[in-house]
């Protein structure tokens, strides 16, 4: 079995100690210290995913996001670092981030977070995807096309993006419905494909604009 390569830059080494200590085999980890080195590393090889601490990326989220993916456009960003406010890991994920992972959690929680990110989904809590939502103002308007697409949903299927749309979580989404997780993540890929979206976080945007 392939496994996923993750490359991590953090400065703190009891941080990247930790990392190191709770990521599953599941991943090849390789670790850095700063913006420039991970950039020279992946030079050579693209990882599935890059792990960035939150104090690297500030003050200027969009700069240094940027810098990341343009050396790797198809590895998947996901921030590390302490409880910081909504608007902070808003700005994450406005310039790229596909998550956000509080510290406070426990580290052994990051193995579902980097899964959670392979599958397309976005790591953050339900009030920060809303709040996401609110402020992408300038996605632009639904087209005819696009609406059309809705139709091919099956009922299951859109009942689940309306509460994507809303930020509920695959398990809040199982709970309510009275069906499984896998039965979710089945629903969401089928959605994905009809309607030709990449991730969970383009379907919720499309059906906020549905509203």
């Amino acid at each position: 079995m392939t496994k996923t390569t993750l490359y991590a830059v953090i400065s703190d080494s009891s941080l990247a100690q930790s990392i190191l200590d709770s990521v599953s085999e599941d991943y090849v980890i390789s670790m850095d210290k700063s913006i420039e080195d991970i950039v020279d590393r992946m030079a050579g090889a693209k990882p599935d995913i890059i792990l960035c601490e939150q104090m690297l990326l500030e003050p200027d989220h969009a700069v240094v996001l940027a810098t990341l993916n343009t050396a790797c456009p198809t590895g998947r960003i996901l921030a590390i670092g302490p409880s910081r406010p909504i608007e902070v890991q808003v700005a994450a994920l406005k310039y790229g981030a596909r998550g956000y992972f509080d510290v406070s959690l426990p580290l052994a929680t990051l193995n579902a977070a980097l899964g959670g990110i392979m599958r397309g989904e976005v790591w953050v809590g339900r009030h920060v995807i809303s709040e996401l939502i609110d402020e992408l103002v300038l996605v632009p308007e639904v087209s005819d096309q696009q609406r059309q697409t809705v139709e091919l949903l099956s009922p299951k299927e859109l009942e689940v993006a309306n509460l994507v749309s809303h930020g509920s979580t695959n398990k809040m989404i199982a709970h309510q419905m009275s069906i499984t997780e896998r039965t979710v993540k089945a629903h969401l890929t089928a959605t994905f494909q009809k309607m030709n979206l990449p991730d969970r976080l383009s379907l919720a945007i499309f059906f906020r604009d549905l509203r």
